[in-house]
Formats: C-alpha cells, structure tokens, sequence
C-alpha cells in the first residue's frame, strides 16, 4: 500500500523534519513559511532560504538521501505531505511527473542561490526590504507573518537589536503596518521606490543597478 497523502499542520517554531533525517516524506507548503537551515559549524546559523505557499521540499527523500536542510516553521503552516512510495505509484499513470519533480527541484537550487544574493549584500534596511518584499504574499493583499527578530536576524544576516531597529523604522515610515497579532501588510510600490536603488541614482560617481522585484518564489518580474 502507498503512503498516504496527508494535510497537516504545524505551529510557529516546530521542526517538519531534520538535517540528516531518512522520513521517506515531500512536503507541499499550502499557508505559512518554513526556514530551511543547516546546523551551525562556527556559531552562526545557516539559513539557505525560506520556502512558502506552492514550495515543494524534501525532495531529497526521491532519490533515498538523508534531508539537506532543518525545515522549521516560522509561522503557522499547512501542508500536505506526500509519501515517495505514492510518489512513484504516481508516475505510472502521470508520464509528466518525474520531469515536474526535477523542475521543482531545479527551482529549488535557484532559490537558495538567489536567497543568498539578495540577502548577502547592501544595508540591514535593504536586506530586510527584499526579505520583507519576498515574503509578502500578493494573493492575500501583500500580507505576511512576521517571524520572530532573532529569525528575522539569522535570515537577513544582521543582530536581533538591528532588526528590531529596522522593522520599527518600516512601520514608522508606513511601509509596513500591522493588522493583527504577527501579521502585517506591506506597501510593495512605497517599499520597492523608497528602500531599492532607482535607475539613475549614483553612488561614489558610479552608476547603482537597480534590484529588479521578485515574486515570493525568487523569480524576477
């Protein structure tokens, strides 16, 4: 018999599986955002991206190898998990499904990578921008869940206390407002014209590019 398919939930700080871990399970975020990090070898937490509504993740357990990635939820998530024996039961009927799941994948790699680009460069207030920009959920009226500071802080590189500095500057400014407890709404044209470089603006008698926007997968718009 497959394994099922399941719809579960998970609150802000439990872990869906381990690094190292062998579940035989995918993961399909359908609410919520979920950090994948890998454990610390000098001190510091290593974050490789967040993953959000319509991610697939685990899909290590494909191929029978042990979870890259600690996945943690960082707000209240939904998922459904999928068993790899259902997986290949799957691809029996549905030709397409093998070619989906390396396209997943492949996504996947881009991610992390643009993840650490956009997070490895500029200003605390630049790097939390693009975090916060990439977080906001179009569909659902440019809101998100704030995740804890010291979350926040491991994610965009930065001290607990710059965070904190930082997200209260945003609200001030009216970039950003709060519209209940842990969820805020973001002003994506204010953000994106106030806090990214613009065409034009110089820096030290050098042009600045300007940081395309991107959708909450990483992909450039």
């Amino acid at each position: 018999m497959p394994l099922p398919i399941d719809d579960l939930q998970f609150s802000n700080g439990q872990e869906l599986f381990q690094e190292g871990d062998r579940q035989g399970w995918l993961y399909t975020i359908k609410i919520g955002l979920v950090k994948l990090d890998r454990a610390p070898i000098d001190g510091a937490l290593r974050v490789a991206r967040l993953a959000q509504r319509g991610d697939l993740i685990g899909l290590e357990a494909c191929i029978s190898a042990p979870y890259f990635y600690r996945a943690t939820a960082i707000s209240s998530v939904r998922v459904c998990r999928i068993g790899v024996e259902t997986i290949r039961l799957l691809e029996r009927d549905t030709p397409t499904l093998r070619r989906d799941l390396i396209e997943r994948w492949c996504r996947a790699l881009r991610d992390t990578d643009d993840f650490s680009t956009l997070l490895g460069t500029g200003t605390p207030t630049t790097r939390l921008a693009r975090l916060l920009l990439k977080m906001a959920d179009p569909l659902f009226g440019e809101t998100f869940a704030m995740p804890k500071r010291e979350d926040l802080g491991a994610i965009a590189g930065m001290r607990l206390e710059t965070a904190s500095r930082v997200i209260a500057a945003l609200l001030r400014d009216g970039l950003i407002e709060k519209i209940g407890p842990r969820f805020y709404r973001l002003d994506r044209a204010a953000m994106e014209l106030r806090l990214l470089p613009q065409p034009g603006m110089r820096s030290k008698g050098r042009r600045v590019q300007r940081i395309a926007p991107t959708s909450q997968h990483g992909q450039t718009l």
